[in-house]
């Protein structure tokens, strides 16, 4: 539960984020586009792997959200790195707030930011490309919802790691990306070389677009996908917990006004 100063953060937090929506309408339309082109290939991909009904979205759709999701973290740096840069986060640190409430009080807003992304995104993909996932919708909304506090753990730990906004960003991106294709947002991870499988399953994208696909093309339940939740849920701690530890609010970080 949120506590008072934490309320007092977010909604400022809040505040930062729509001030600049760019990256969030960057991240649902850039998808569309790409989902555009890639899905008539993507349809041919999945009728040779038998799913001759599929309309190509059920793979573009997932992966391009996942893809772009990764690439899309420069939200979370943007908003504590330009703190610093605008000395507003001396303030923050003189106030009563703990360094949990600050730490809370900045992630829940784009928390909920990148839930609402997700959703746009994938409606817009079923009004445009007719994604429609043949399995439990309930399962669904679980992946993107563990999903997403992955992500924004993700992004706090290269927060906490990181001293310049332009380590974080471009080692947060590059990573993002790379872990995102090797999981099959590009593709099918199946039919990516063999040298890839083992790897991608280190990576929580693997686990996500695995879940993504179970619940879109195989008529996937909530039970189906109880592994992808746990270990999702899993990578979430891990990186929460290297965030706590390694996050010092009185380190300076260097950002761009």
């Amino acid at each position: 539960m949120l506590s008072r100063r934490s309320l007092v953060i977010a909604r400022s937090g809040l505040k930062l984020v729509l001030t600049d929506p760019a990256p969030m309408i960057t991240t649902i339309v850039m998808p569309l586009l790409l989902a555009a082109f890639l899905t008539p290939n993507t349809k041919a991909t999945l009728n040779v792997q038998g799913f001759s009904g599929a309309s190509g979205a059920e793979q573009t759709i997932p992966g391009m959200a996942v893809l772009f999701a990764f690439f899309g973290i420069t939200m979370i740096g943007t908003l504590f790195f330009k703190e610093h840069a605008w000395g507003t986060w001396d303030r923050l640190r003189a106030s009563s707030a703990s360094t949990m409430d600050l730490l809370v009080g900045k992630l829940t807003p784009l928390y909920f930011c990148y839930l609402l992304q997700m959703v746009v995104l994938f409606a817009l993909g079923n009004l445009l490309f007719d994604y429609s996932p043949n399995g439990s919708v309930l399962a669904l909304a679980a992946i993107l919802v563990v999903l997403v506090a992955v992500l924004v753990f993700f992004g706090a730990m290269l927060v906490a790691v990181f001293n310049t906004m332009d380590q974080a960003l471009a080692i947060g991106s590059v990573s993002g990306m790379v872990m995102a294709g090797l999981g099959g947002a590009l593709a099918p991870a199946e039919t990516l070389p063999g040298w890839t499988h083992g790897i991608a399953k280190c990576m929580p994208p693997y686990w996500a677009l695995d879940g993504l696909r179970k619940v879109t093309l195989k008529h996937g339940t909530l039970s189906d996908v109880t592994l992808n939740l746990a270990i999702l849920a899993g990578f979430a701690v891990l990186f929460a917990a290297v965030a706590v530890f390694r996050f010092n609010a009185s380190e300076a970080k260097v950002g761009t006004s």
